[in-house]
């Protein structure tokens, strides 16, 4: 599929976490997912911030000169003492669940793949004890149902409100069983992938330095 997500734990005790949809479907979608993952696995062994290494991911699409080489892709890197940074590509802007309420994640720029020069910034985000982020696919947000209506992003926050202080599993169990409730068994023209991160600190770590 044209979906994919990684996450790995970086050398200095963050966690870092990317999800992404590359262009078109089948075998040539399938090899250049794997080449971004493979990129974003070279982070375990020397993690850059998330704007240069979407900088990097760009010029590295850009090299393979061929056409429908682009993906739009959300990273982030969370630090031990709740420290969010991020840069989303392109990506549908990840919802944040937090106690002060709900934003989304939209600093970032172009997605990937197109343009030689573009340029892509990030965002530092304090996260507390407990805070959630739902990152998802166009597939999500975009799923039909009989009638041709899309599920839409407003659903993705009514479901994922009343319970996001759930079990980090419950939570993303409760938004693919929506999203398959309200698609009815109707033909898709995407894939649907979710992931649930849920901030929780070891003892001491929260707001440290």
């Amino acid at each position: 599929g044209g979906d994919f997500f990684e996450y790995i734990d970086l050398p200095d005790g963050s966690f870092g976490f990317a999800l992404g949809d590359v262009s078109g479907k089948g075998p040539p979608a399938a090899l250049l997912t794997a080449m971004l993952q493979g990129m974003f696995w070279t982070q375990s062994f020397a993690a850059i911030e998330p704007a240069a290494m979407m900088s990097r991911v760009n010029q590295a699409l850009l090299a393979r000169g061929i056409e429908n080489r682009f993906a739009t892709i959300f990273f982030a890197i969370l630090s031990p003492d709740g420290r969010l940074t991020y840069c989303n590509a392109g990506q549908n802007p990840p919802l944040l669940f937090s106690a002060s309420g709900v934003r989304k994640l939209e600093t970032g720029g172009m997605i990937v793949g197109l343009f030689p020069h573009a340029t892509y910034e990030q965002e530092e985000v304090r996260l507390h004890a407990g805070d959630l982020l739902a990152v998802y696919s166009d597939g999500v947000s975009e799923a039909l149902n009989p009638t041709g209506d899309e599920y839409g992003d407003s659903r993705i926050q009514d479901v994922i409100s009343p319970n996001w202080l759930e079990p980090s599993d419950s939570v993303l169990q409760l938004l693919l069983r929506s999203v398959h409730a309200f698609a009815q068994d109707a033909p898709q023209n995407d894939d649907v992938t979710a992931l649930i991160v849920r901030y929780t600190p070891v003892r001491g770590e929260e707001g440290g330095g």
